[in-house]
């Protein structure tokens, strides 16, 4: 049952005896009554004391209730109050509209039994108390979701940092002990390589299916030979299906198929595909890889496997968010069960679908891919990216408060044959980079007191003439690279990074002249 201990009516009707039985009949109910008998006077009172439902007469002697009702929807102080309409005279269904359209939430027509009344008002302060729980329940989600989001930019900061000295390390050993270590070893090294990337693979795609279930992402398109992207997602899925012992079997076009797309979303669904293959296949399995175009001008990539298959019932979920199939072998192999989300998304936003078919348990899977083609795009003229032979060496500026990061990032550097002084944090960095000091400076973001935004602000006006400013970051969200570069950043490369990666940013590098930024190289690795 409504209380009404707490609710308050303003009655507006200039008939004495209908304003008397309406204010009786409600204050009887329990409200808390006041009363009005003109236009103006209605406002005032609404204005003043803002009731919770006003019961108004559409016939008042200096203007319309309808007018009234439309003056109290357009202001702020007053737009939430509840508007019953009430009429002595009748009301055409084409007047009753323009009252609701006025703002009203119902209309009675007098005389009315006081039942009715109380009712409808009872009715219509049930009806907005609901839709203010409901806006209120809409705003606590919105916060969660917002903090939510931060809990995960924080989290995947926290993970990236500890992943990115321990990648750098086994990178180093990759490069300087190969010849040193021995075959067992080697292969316990390849194994925490191989597992580091799968650990930042699983950081992306919890980062990615926030943003992108929520549409806070922007695709890269661009034209592209999806063979490309094929082959890449390939290569790097080829170590993982040899550890798990499976046959990876290709084959694709031999002309190139150009798609409008972002390369490095395309890589990721076909990486998600072929991974997912690899964890639902038992040893021995075979995975195979096929694309051909179609007479619709379409091209069709699909994944097949002859893992534990899929029931019918799994066919229809396997594509909602954190589905995951309940068998030994699935649980096993781990993963988040958002994987196959972010493939819908992105395959969706690139205007192709995906779907998938299995025959039933221990028959395999298909997963199916089709993109449009551009059709009428002449193929681009080939080009070759032109990296300097001559290896410059830099005068670089460290700065992460990571010392394991740090040190392991600063000798690489040093072999590589560049000067490298190192800062822990923000003061130490400004302290040391004075004008003409430097070429490179590389800037964690996620520093203690003063954080990289702020140094890079500093340090941008200080030295934008000849330095080039590199973010080497946790934070890899669109919204943290589009701060970096508002912040001075030239370069945004986010943690774990390969050193192979480093390496050709810092080859590419040329001087920066006064007055330029190259803040068209701002990107993500």
């Amino acid at each position: 049952m409504l209380v009404t201990a707490n609710a308050t009516v303003l009655h507006v009707n200039d008939t004495p005896a209908s304003l008397y039985l309406g204010t009786f009949s409600l204050r009887q109910a329990g409200y808390r009554m006041l009363e009005a008998v003109t236009g103006e006077e209605a406002l005032q009172v609404a204005f003043d004391s803002r009731p919770d439902v006003i019961v108004l007469d559409v016939k008042l002697p200096d203007m319309s209730g309808y007018d009234v009702c439309r003056r109290l929807k357009e202001d702020s102080r007053t737009r939430e109050i509840s508007i019953i309409h009430t009429s002595a005279t009748f009301i055409t269904a084409e007047k009753k509209v323009a009252g609701l359209r006025a703002g009203a939430d119902v209309y009675l027509t007098q005389p009315f039994d006081p039942e009715e009344l109380i009712a409808t008002v009872n009715s219509v302060l049930r009806l907005r108390r609901v839709e203010r729980e409901a806006l209120a329940n809409a705003a606590r989600l919105e916060e969660a979701d917002r903090k939510k989001d931060e809990f995960l930019a924080m989290l995947a900061h926290e993970l990236r940092n500890p992943l990115a000295a321990i990648s750098v390390a086994v990178q180093m050993l990759g490069q300087k002990d190969s010849n040193g270590l021995s075959e067992a070893d080697a292969r316990r090294r390849d194994i925490i390589e191989r597992q580091v990337s799968h650990l930042r693979h699983l950081v992306d795609d919890l980062l990615d299916v926030s943003r992108i279930t929520r549409g806070k992402y922007a695709l890269r398109r661009g034209r592209l030979d999806l063979n490309t992207v094929l082959q890449h997602s390939l290569a790097a899925a080829r170590p993982v299906m040899e550890e798990r012992g499976l046959v990876l079997r290709e084959a694709r076009p031999t002309a190139p198929c150009w798609v409008d797309g972002d390369r490095t979303r395309l890589e990721q669904v076909f990486t998600n595909l072929l991974d997912n293959a690899a964890k639902y296949s038992p040893e021995g399995g075979i995975v195979t890889v096929g694309a051909h175009v179609s007479e619709d001008s379409r091209v069709r990539v699909s994944v097949q496997d002859t893992g534990i298959g899929l029931r019918p019932e799994d066919q229809e979920h396997i594509f909602e968010l954190f589905a995951q199939l309940d068998a030994g072998l699935a649980r096993s192999r781990g993963g988040l069960g958002i994987g196959l989300t972010l493939v819908r998304h992105l395959v969706t936003e690139h205007g192709g679908h995906v779907e998938v078919f299995s025959e039933g348990p221990g028959q395999g899977s298909t997963f199916t891919i089709t993109l449009p083609l551009l059709t009428d795009a002449a193929r681009p003229e080939a080009t070759v990216e032109r990296i300097e032979s001559r290896r410059r060496e830099w005068r670089i500026l460290l700065v992460d408060d990571n010392p394991d990061a740090r040190d392991g990032l600063s000798e690489m550097l040093q072999l590589w044959g560049h000067t490298v002084a190192v800062a822990s944090d923000g003061p130490e960095a400004l302290a040391m980079a004075t004008p003409g000091t430097y070429d490179v400076i590389i800037l964690d973001i996620g520093l203690p007191g003063l954080d990289g935004y702020q140094v890079a602000q500093e340090l941008s006006g200080r030295v934008a003439s000849d330095a080039h400013l590199i973010a080497l970051t946790g934070y890899g969200t669109p919204e943290d690279r589009a701060r970096s570069e508002e912040a001075g950043f030239d370069l945004h490369l986010v943690k774990p990074v390969e050193l192979v990666e480093i390496g050709r940013v810092l080859a590419q590098l040329g001087p920066v002249k006064r007055g330029t930024r190259r803040r068209s190289q701002m990107k993500s690795a």
